[in-house]
């Protein structure tokens, strides 16, 4: 089961998924269409930072795993 928790401090979601008995909770980061990062949409970027290929859309922002 999926369940979103949003944060009103830096307007982040956090999703917490259950596997096998396991939480996993990943944080989201909301874009709109104009501040996406350049790596957005590759899955192999020029450079050597990967490209980001996992993001969904919501409320009309654009979620991306956050890794700060």
């Amino acid at each position: 089961m999926r369940v979103l928790k949003t944060v009103r401090e830096d307007s982040c979601i956090y999703l917490e998924e259950d596997f096998a008995g396991v939480k996993i909770s990943t944080k989201w980061r909301p874009y709109l269409v104009g501040e996406l990062p350049k790596n957005f949409g590759c899955i192999k970027y020029q450079s050597d930072v990967e490209g980001i290929d996992e993001w969904f859309n919501y409320k009309g922002y654009t979620y991306v795993r956050d890794e700060r």
